[in-house]
């Protein structure tokens, strides 16, 4: 009984989390460092780009993913005049304080004080395909759409991070979910959730780094 209790409790926080952000939120520590030792030069316009950060939001949420995935965030790469960029839904990490799509560069998408490890991973499409689901991605971004606290996955005028990625392939006839997705049934959260784990799940993906 007492197990159960207690796993109950930690599905609750957990979900609550989720109001909070299903991608891996940033630590308190500001001050990471830059990873100098990533292979960028291996990425592609459209790479997906998978992270899973530092802090307990992000251990609860990954704790939540019955598919035991083990990144919580997922944004699109581009190449912006020879620097990698990435687009990416998240709350908590804008300059402003309005949680929105917004753009990084991938150094800073994971520095130490906002990943503990992460990938990148490639769509096994053409390159021009691949690039055009970057070009949607940052339209999205230019467009400011807001980051979707609801986590709505039929509704696309507000965006979480898979439902970004989802979109921007989409724009291109790919399904990056293919249907897969975990439902919730609890008092602070009922609905679905896609995690990056069923993105990451695609057998068309194919990892070009890790860390």
């Amino acid at each position: 009984m007492a197990r159960s209790l207690i796993k109950n409790i930690l599905l609750v926080v957990a979900v609550a989390a989720i109001a909070t952000s299903v991608a891996c939120v940033r630590s308190a520590d500001e001050g990471g460092r830059v990873r100098d030792d990533l292979p960028l030069q291996r990425l592609r316009d459209g790479d997906l780009l998978f992270r899973c950060g530092v802090g307990t939001q992000s251990r609860v949420v990954t704790g939540l993913d019955t598919a035991g995935g083990e990144y919580s965030h997922v944004g699109i790469a581009f190449n912006d005049g020879g620097k990698w960029r990435v687009v990416h839904a998240v709350p908590g990490e804008s300059a402003d304080g309005v949680d929105r799509v917004k753009i990084d560069a991938v150094d800073t998408f994971f520095m130490t004080s906002r990943a503990v490890h992460g990938a990148a991973m490639r769509f096994k499409c053409d390159d021009a395909t691949a690039r055009r689901a970057a070009i949607r991605a940052r339209r999205l971004a230019q467009q400011q759409v807001p980051f979707d606290h609801r986590y709505n996955w039929t509704d696309t005028t507000s965006l979480y991070c898979t439902e970004l990625v989802q979109l921007a392939y989409q724009s291109v006839g790919i399904d990056l979910a293919a249907g897969r997705h975990a439902t919730i049934n609890l008092p602070v959260y009922r609905g679905t959730i896609v995690f990056p784990s069923h993105i990451a799940g695609n057998d068309s993906l194919s990892t070009i780094f890790a860390f």
